[in-house]
């Protein structure tokens, strides 16, 4: 049981003593989840301020952590309310007994969670991420709001934009064990080359307890130096490593080196791989990887992430949740696998810094390769470079609305389209308009 004593103590802030001993039931950082025994972080945002919201809070009966406002009970005065979740997920970890899993990645880490997190099941009580909560925000409430009673193993997914960040989240989260799916061109905004990117990666290696396992990436010096110098007993999966993948004519994919078929629901090669990282990491914890291939079998795309919606005569592909070039050359595979007719609405790949309009040309050659019967772009770096598309009839779009718009105009019959850009072109809201018909 937490107390609001207990986050005083760990944040270095001021209770009430008549309050100290109230327990707390959950955390949050979003006022309208609070209930009654919640704890309120109030964060002040870009748009919004916390502190503003803390007296409906307390009118619920909730409790609140807040910078400003005056000593008063039922709140833990702290200088920063950002530093006091930090330091109280760290104090709270300090409590949990069980192995922690980190997974990060530069793509692929909720599907390769989800896929580890089932397999791990088969043998383990299980507790991890929920949805996308995996920042400096997210992860703290993920360890907060660990069960009292202690699961076997906990599953925490990690993301980072800029270096330092995993070292922050590494610091509070303290992994047993640590897995990295990839190292490609995302948030190359903030990086020089991929040599960068694998350093700060490398961060979690760095975080994680001497003796753990890590299972990386095969061919990746930077992240295998890192994990030598820590002391982890490293594998590694991918062509030449301790566990890959063959497809085979039929589309099925084979687990290596234990011969295991396993039928994905998500799809592409750059899942399989995914779950071959995840069937290594849970056979060293003793899951069978027939068990692991059974329970990854039953995983479903998540929305924007895969995900297929059918609505009239198409087929969205919806992978709309985020871009970078690696992952969206990965879907533009998938659709090239795809019979019949094919389209895409593509959006920007945004913080890919001054390349970022080559790595734009090089998706649009690929999809320009593809004999799509039409491709959408929006976004002010696809509509600057959209005259690298030759062959195919391209259109440019100001945002989703008048991306959707074009798409109900221009396509007539069975078509299998493609959905991907970063989060904030917000294509997620053109899928949901042609699901739900508005």
């Amino acid at each position: 049981m937490i107390t609001l004593g207990d986050i005083a103590g760990a944040s270095g802030g001021w209770v009430s003593p008549v309050s100290a001993a109230r327990s707390v039931s959950d955390c949050v950082i979003d006022s309208r989840m609070a209930g009654e025994g919640s704890l309120f972080f109030a964060l002040k945002g870009a748009h919004a301020d916390g502190h503003d919201y803390v007296e409906d809070v307390l009118r619920r009966n909730g409790m609140a952590v807040v910078s400003r406002g005056g000593e008063r009970e039922g709140t833990v005065v702290v200088r920063s309310v950002e530093n006091a979740l930090l330091d109280a997920a760290g104090w709270r970890r300090s409590t949990i007994g069980c192995r922690v899993l980190a997974v990060t990645g530069s793509s692929g880490k909720t599907t390769t969670r989800r896929l580890l997190t089932a397999a791990l099941e088969c043998r383990f009580r299980v507790y991890g991420t929920p949805g996308n909560l995996n920042n400096h925000l997210g992860l703290p409430l993920v360890i907060l709001n660990a069960p009292e009673k202690d699961p076997d193993v906990m599953v925490l997914e990690m993301g980072m934009n800029h270096p330092g960040e995993l070292l922050v989240l590494g610091r509070a989260a303290r992994p047993t064990d640590c897995l990295i799916t990839s190292i490609g061109r995302a948030h190359m905004e903030f990086f020089g080359s991929l040599d960068e990117v694998a350093g700060a990666k490398s961060e979690l290696i760095s975080s994680t307890e001497p003796e753990g396992y890590c299972v990386i990436p095969a061919g990746q010096g930077i992240l295998e130096r890192a994990a030598m110098r820590r002391g982890l007993r490293t594998r590694f999966f991918g062509e030449g490593g301790d566990a890959w993948i063959e497809i085979g004519d039929d589309g099925v994919c084979t687990l290596h080196p234990w011969m295991v078929p396993v039928k994905l629901s998500l799809r592409g090669r750059h899942n399989c791989v995914n779950a071959a990282a995840a069937a290594l990491m849970a056979s060293l914890l003793g899951v069978p990887p027939e068990a692991s291939a059974a329970a990854m079998s039953l995983v479903q795309p998540s929305g924007g992430r895969g995900r297929i919606v059918r609505t009239g005569g198409l087929v969205i592909m919806d992978e709309s949740y985020n871009a970078n070039p690696d992952s969206t050359l990965a879907c533009l595979d998938v659709l090239d696998r795809t019979s019949g007719r094919k389209a895409a609405v593509l959006g920007d790949m945004r913080e890919l810094g001054e390349k970022g309009p080559e790595f734009h040309r090089e998706i649009l050659r690929k999809a320009d390769a593809l004999g799509l019967e039409l491709l959408i772009l929006t976004g002010s770096i696809y509509g600057s470079v959209a005259e690298e598309v030759r062959g195919t009839e391209v259109l440019v779009a100001t945002d989703w609305k008048e991306a959707l718009i074009l798409l109900r105009e221009r396509l007539r019959g069975q078509c299998t389209v493609l959905v991907k850009g970063s989060n904030s072109l917000r294509l997620g809201e053109l899928v949901r308009s042609l699901e739900e018909g508005d």
